[in-house]
């Protein structure tokens, strides 16, 4: 019997991922093709291309997101279907959060390389900390994964890829101007020798956003690789980060700093270790100094993958989480200490793969979590698969919910170390069929549970201040559909469509979650021109949604319109111009930097 997972070719995928070398798109006659041959991680921690990973997942490329020259990592995730992405989320600096099938920003798990990061406002995680000029690649998983990735990956996982280092030369800059004073100035630099390879990059951007007077802001993001080469079987990868963002008018800053260190070692043909040591520290201040704050997370990891006999690959790992706040505003320092144990097994009974995993955390306090996944791939055809998973997952209490008592306005808010996590199941099933080689659909049914929802108990008896206290209270459901459809209308002309409808419940009230809109398009179409010229459209709909909880106000629906046109000049040279909003939609409660037309251009040089 052949081996289902051949020992050459799973030792070469093991070292691509250990090493952190992203693997580009293949050439091929339709869209389909080529987007079957991306590279994913995430999914299983084990590498598979998309065609052959057995837990849905996608992949955004480093190719896509420069064909649509997309400037922050909220505008490359809004093309997703079934994720919502708010590009300004508060007047706290955050610039973009997340969710996904309907789930809260803060059952987002958003990963670096691997590496949690930090700094958001209310639990969630600020998306343009992350520089696009060091994307390599955006690895997404919709449903729950915390059989693999513990605390906070209820909704789904957002993996970033950075890029790799490189040993030859090469220098590349660019410089984007728009309205609202906005100006994005890019630098990026690499090279090396055989056994020292470098990467870095340098971002800066600044604007006036949508009002002057409270939104102008700058900021600065600093990333780079470092990778040694120590012998043919063990390589190590530094990845440092540091970032600093400043809200001039609201006297308020925020400074991220972050160290990720992998260490890949191949002992032999059919199996290979992972090591992962980090560090990532975010700072927020004020001029009056009445919320400074410091959270610092920590983390080890140490993984093994290892194939057994023909039909199985196993993995396992251990993982240490630790989180400190130190809260000078509030006056307490803080701290929790979370141990992982995940074992997955990967089973090829060709046509069928099944993946049998599991997760236990264990909290210095609320105790301990277990959570399965199991996932299912029917490769009916050449043309046609079909995937299914259910799966647990949980979001841990914050340090602040668990330990922290301090003012907000007119109420004292209490911690409650009686807290348990949050948790949900949720189960997925889809099928993928590729009706030519030029044109291929999707479609997919997914439902989450969630209960333990921690939210807020008022008590207002006499005069302010008044109490607000955190409790395990809420229950909730998302469900719905996620349809696909991607073509090569001609050789020069892709075009790309998905719908999402979701339904959601409290189910304590009965009433519908706010800010979830039933129904939204996404919509995409890439033209090639004569003379290395491109144009790029998009058309997204969003969905009337409720404002409130208790589902009195509903807000209008509306589209957004916009479209991009580059040129190559030479070699090494490209110019482009985008228009965003095309139609001026305005006044929109729940996306407050949408607000009439906005106007981008930039240009690109490389060598």
């Amino acid at each position: 019997m052949k081996s289902a997972f051949p020992r050459k070719s799973i030792t070469r995928a093991l070292a691509v991922v250990l090493a952190g070398v992203a693997l580009g798109d293949a050439s091929a006659a339709g869209p389909e093709s080529a987007a079957l041959d991306k590279i994913v991680v995430s999914a299983t921690k084990t590498p598979h291309t998309l065609g052959d990973v057995p837990v849905a997942a996608e992949v955004i490329t480093r190719e896509e997101l420069e064909a649509r020259n997309v400037q922050t990592l909220q505008e490359a995730l809004e093309q997703q279907t079934g994720l919502i992405v708010e590009s300004n989320s508060s007047g706290w600096g955050d610039k973009g959060k997340m969710s996904i099938h309907g789930m809260d920003q803060r059952h987002t798990l958003v990963l670096v390389d691997g590496q949690r990061v930090l700094g958001g406002h209310q639990d969630g995680i600020d998306l343009q900390q992350i520089s696009i000029g060091m994307v390599e690649r955006i690895e997404i998983l919709r449903g729950p994964a915390s059989a693999l990735y513990g605390s906070d990956a209820m909704g789904g996982v957002i993996n970033i890829i950075t890029r790799p280092a490189a040993e030859k030369p090469g220098f590349s800059g660019t410089l984007t101007l728009g309205s609202r004073s906005t100006t994005i100035g890019e630098v990026s630099a690499s090279g090396g020798s055989e056994k020292v390879r470098t990467c870095i990059n340098y971002t800066y951007r600044e604007s006036d956003g949508v009002d002057k007077e409270f939104d102008i802001y700058e900021e600065h993001i600093l990333q780079g690789t470092v990778s040694l080469d120590l012998s043919e079987r063990v390589d190590i990868d530094l990845k440092p980060y540091y970032s600093f963002h400043d809200m001039e008018e609201q006297e308020r800053r925020q400074e991220r700093f972050g160290l990720n260190a992998l260490v890949g070692w191949r002992p032999d043909d059919v199996s290979s270790w992972s090591f992962r040591g980090s560090v990532f520290d975010y700072n927020q201040w004020t001029l009056d100094r009445a919320t400074d704050y410091n959270l610092s997370d920590y983390e080890v990891e140490a993984g093994y993958s290892r194939v057994l006999g023909d039909t199985h690959l196993m993995t396992a790992g251990y993982q240490l989480w630790s989180q400190e706040r130190d809260d000078e505003g509030k006056n307490m320092q803080i701290d929790q200490v979370l141990h992982s144990f995940y074992v997955q097994d990967e089973i090829d009974l060709s046509p069928v793969v099944l993946v049998l995993g599991g997760r236990f955390d264990m909290h210095d306090d609320w105790g301990e979590e277990f959570n399965p996944r199991v996932a299912i791939k029917y490769g009916v055809s050449d043309d046609l698969t079909l995937r299914a998973s259910v799966g647990t997952a949980f979001k841990a209490p914050s340090l602040l919910k668990l330990y922290g008592d301090w003012m907000m306005g007119p109420y004292v808010v209490y911690a409650n170390p009686d807290l348990e996590p949050e948790t949900s199941i949720g189960y997925q099933a889809g099928v993928q069929y590729r009706v030519s080689e030029a044109v291929s659909v999707s479609a997919s049914l997914f439902r989450n549970e969630i209960e333990n929802l921690i939210a807020t108990r008022i008590v207002k008896m006499g005069r302010p201040p008044w109490g607000m206290y955190w409790e395990n209270a809420d229950e909730a459901v998302t469900q719905g559909i996620e349809m696909n459809v991607a073509a090569r209308i001609t050789d020069d002309m892709d075009m790309r469509v998905g719908y999402t409808y979701l339904d959601t419940e409290d189910k304590l009230t009965g009433n519908e979650l706010a800010y979830k809109p039933a129904h939204r398009v996404v919509s995409g179409l890439d033209i090639q021109l004569p003379a290395d010229a491109r144009i790029h459209l998009e058309a997204n709909y969003t969905g009337e949604r409720w404002e409130d909880e208790e589902n009195t106000v509903n807000l209008d629906d509306y589209w957004m319109c916009n479209v991009g046109v580059s040129k190559k000049i030479g070699q090494h040279a490209a110019v482009f111009v985008k228009v965003n909003n095309v139609f001026g939609e305005k006044n929109i409660v729940d996306e407050y930097d949408i607000d009439g037309t906005e106007y981008l251009a930039g240009i690109k040089m490389s060598i």
